[in-house]
Order: C-alpha cells, then structure tokens, then sequence
C-alpha cells in the first residue's frame, strides 16, 4: 500500500533518453515522490488520463510534436482542473513565461535545473500550487497574503500598465498603446517592481493574477 504522502507523477517528454534521466532523477531525490506513469507527448498523456490515470503532478515538457505543453496545458485545465502541472522549457524569456503562466501551468523550470531546486519546485507545488522561481520572493508572498492593500495603492495609469504588462506585448508597444515615451513606461515598470516587491516583469503577471487585478 502507498503511503499517504505518496506524490504520484507522471512524465511528459518526446526524447525517450532524456525522460528517462527525469524519472530516474525524480525518483532519486525525494523518497515521496514516485513516478507512475510516462508519455512521449501530450496527446499520449490525454489518452492515460482518459483510460483512468490518476496522478498528483505532471512534469511536461514545452516542446514536443502532435501536442505540445501550452497545447497540453490547455487542454489539462479545461479537463482536468486540479491537476498541478510543472513546465520544463529551454526558454525563459518574458514572453514565454507570461504566456505559460497564462495557460495556467504551476510552475516552470528550465531543462538544466539542478536536482535540488527540481525537488523544490515538485514540493511547493504539490503544497502551496506554485513554483516560481524569480517572482515569489518572501516579500511578494507577504504581498499576496495581504489582499488589497496593492489594489489601493495603484492609480489608474498603473493599473493600465499592469494590464498591458499581463499581455505580450513589448514595452515599446505599451509605450505607443498608452501615448507615452518608452522612458515614462521605464519609470512606471521601475515604480511597480519596488511598490509590489517584484523582480520581473513574470512577477508583475503573478501579482495581478494573484490579487485580482487582471483576469486571463
């Protein structure tokens, strides 16, 4: 019999060597996890859930043919809701982090990840439903707790902003939607980073998530 605390996952990835090495690895560094079910790609994975797969936390990956992660992704919320999904990129530009955060995945990492922040990342999003590495400093969490103080403390423009910031456009097109230079859009960015204790443009898209400031 399992163990209570048992975090069953299952592994999505289209190069057989390398989601072997993720199994082995995950299996490897923390004894709660176990690791029950694998798939080459997205579709693979629907298939098992539909057949009666039923598991914690998906680990999968961005890239891969017939049906991708954002595709999968998509496809795991509208059906399966709860499932908690890891996302594993070789990107981690703005861009493709905003819109994997926008398709409702937990969390991300890049492929290169070190063992022991692989671990992390599996825990805090099996407990808490995130992992991030940039954005959820302990000052952002401290931020999400208290719900509303930031709402009142943003004018209208910033608001704006946070709401141009949440989508994929560059700062440069923000600057020509909002009619202002790209220095005032700096000043605005630089403003939000220190008022809500963020990093990265990520954070400010977790923030407005997270305290209801936008809806995606």
């Amino acid at each position: 019999m399992e163990k209570a605390d048992t975090i069953k996952i299952t592994v999505v990835d289209d190069h057989s060597l390398f989601r072997k090495g993720i199994v082995t690895l995950i299996q490897e560094i923390n004894s709660q996890f176990k690791v029950i079910a694998e798939a080459g790609n997205g579709s693979e994975l629907m298939e098992k859930l539909s057949a009666g797969l039923n598991c914690d936390l998906v680990v999968l990956d961005l890239d891969m043919p017939i049906m991708d992660g954002l595709q999968t992704t998509k496809a795991l919320k509208e059906q399966y809701p709860d499932l908690k999904i890891l996302m594993l990129t070789m990107k981690n530009d703005e861009s493709s982090l905003i819109r994997l955060m926008k398709a409702g995945v937990n969390g991300y990492l890049t492929k290169d990840v070190e063992p022991d922040i692989l671990e992390k990342a599996l825990l805090s999003i099996y407990e808490n439903g995130y992992y991030y590495t940039d954005a959820l400093t302990g000052k952002l969490v401290l931020a999400l707790q208290s719900k509303g103080n930031a709402q009142q403390s943003l004018n209208d423009q910033e608001i704006k902003f946070l709401e141009l910031a949440c989508s994929e456009l560059t700062y440069k097109e923000i600057a020509h939607k909002m009619c202002l230079s790209e220095k005032t859009i700096d000043g605005y960015r630089a403003k939000l980073f220190d008022k809500l204790s963020v990093k990265s443009r990520v954070g400010l898209v977790l923030f407005a998530v997270k305290n209801e400031l936008i809806s995606l």
